[in-house]
């Protein structure tokens, strides 16, 4: 019976590690290499961002009621993500690797179940084989049941985050802010609506059905587990408090104190974990970015400068200080911080971005439309990118030019940047032209 427990304990973990690890690799191919540095490519699940909603939760949801609750995702920057495509990708490759994982321990059913060969076959004890045999039933049934959970579009879920890169800007802060409660909404969904999570099996049981996963033996893989776990859970949760990264959880503490806007705290956090390793750089760093956030700009400097001394090929580090040289008007300076960057990550379009408007605010225009040529040509949407190239235009007298990207900005950005653009001083010289006019003329 323990072995039953233990079977299924590890393929739940491997499962979850497995999700988490495919956010991970999606979101470094599409441009978040970031997540490198923090250690998330890897299966080791005291890696993740929160070990205790990516295992603990979970776990204890089976424990308690046969629940299967996904666990946290690592953290991603967004912002570093290449397109919108990209995101959506991030958010689905959790989900995929779940779905990869059901076929690959599928693949026994599948293969006995068309009398290819039987279970015998396996030449295993026949205890050992009745064991592996539930074991497996009940893991594939659990993942199966949360890649449907999972893909319901519901925030903070990744149904919702596959989806939410292409949702009107209007309505995402909404949504962002009921994502807060969205995760006890589903508890109270799957607790206390039972048509509701009656329905999630009606789905979930047809596709185990079809990998020919005998239902009687995940529902004794089931009842084995939640009638002798309790020891073993309990175990795990206090292996994983006595070997936590006790650095990474203040560093996670810390994130959570900016994300509310409590930067003081946030910094306070930053020091204890930097007190702990004084060569964290990601503690430097965002001890950094809390300073540029509450505009401590010289201290912010400091701090970047000490993450650069730890880790000088990192090419967030390079732009993030090149946005602390332009709080502090030195131009000249963020400009060799954005270069360095864009030397060490040549295809991230946010640097060239950054560049390009340092050199605009340099009057280097025919540089800076270079600049804003590149961030295009890596983010064809970039509609912040084709405006602030129609003001280059504009800065050098050349109308047609400045009111066909105009035009572009306007086409792919929104009615904003066309409002904008009626009183923004960096079209002064050619706002009196009918031209011109006509292009920000609000439409019938």
């Amino acid at each position: 019976m323990w072995l039953v427990v233990g079977f299924i304990c590890l393929g739940w973990m491997v499962s979850l590690c497995l999700h988490e690890f495919g956010h991970a690799i999606v979101a470094y191919w599409g441009g978040d290499t970031s997540v490198k540095d923090k250690g998330y490519l890897t299966l080791n699940p005291l890696k993740y961002t929160e070990p205790g909603l990516s295992l603990i939760l979970p776990i204890f949801f089976l424990l308690i009621g046969g629940i299967a609750l996904p666990g946290g995702a690592v953290y991603i920057n967004q912002s570093r993500l290449r397109d919108r495509f990209w995101q959506s990708a991030v958010s689905a490759a959790g989900p995929l690797a779940n779905i990869l994982l059901i076929l690959f321990l599928s693949i026994p059913f599948i293969l006995t179940s068309n009398s290819v060969l039987s279970w015998e076959s396996f030449n295993l004890n026949r205890e050992l084989l009745q064991i592996i045999y539930v074991s497996l039933a009940f893991v594939i049934n659990l993942n199966v049941y949360v890649v449907i959970i999972n893909l319901l579009p519901l925030p903070p879920l990744d149904g919702y985050g596959i989806i939410e890169p292409w949702l009107p800007g209007s309505i995402r802060p909404q949504l962002q802010q009921f994502g807060k409660y969205g995760i006890w909404i589903l508890i109270g969904l799957l607790w206390f609506a039972q048509p509701f999570n009656q329905f999630l099996w009606q789905i979930a049981d047809p596709v185990s059905n079809g990998l020919r996963i005998p239902p009687l033996a995940a529902a004794i893989g089931g009842e084995i587990f939640r009638r002798n776990s309790v020891y073993l859970v309990l175990g795990l949760i206090v292996i994983l408090w006595i070997f936590r990264d006790k650095k990474a959880g203040i560093y996670r503490q810390g994130t959570k104190f900016i994300a509310a806007g409590k930067y003081q705290e946030a910094i306070a956090a930053f020091d204890r974990a930097i007190a702990i390793d004084p060569k964290y750089a990601e503690a430097w760093q965002m001890r950094g970015y809390a300073l540029l956030c509450w505009q401590k700009y010289a201290e912010a400097l400091t701090a970047y400068d000490r993450a650069l001394q730890i880790q000088p090929e990192s090419p967030d580090f390079w732009n993030e200080r090149g946005l602390v040289l332009n709080r502090l008007n030195r131009d000249e300076e963020a400009l060799t911080a954005y270069e360095k960057a864009t030397q060490l990550q040549p295809d991230f379009p946010l640097f060239w971005y950054n560049q390009a408007r340092t050199l605009f605010s340099l009057q280097r225009y025919e540089e800076a439309i270079s600049a804003y040529d590149r961030t295009i040509e890596l983010k064809a949407d970039a509609a912040d990118a084709w405006y602030d190239k129609a003001c280059c235009y504009a800065a050098l007298g050349n109308l047609p030019l400045a009111i066909s990207h105009l035009q572009e900005a306007i086409a792919l950005g929104s009615e904003e940047l066309r409002e904008f653009a009626k009183t923004d001083v960096d079209f002064e010289s050619i706002r009196e032209d009918p031209q011109f006019q006509k292009a920000i003329a609000t439409p019938d």
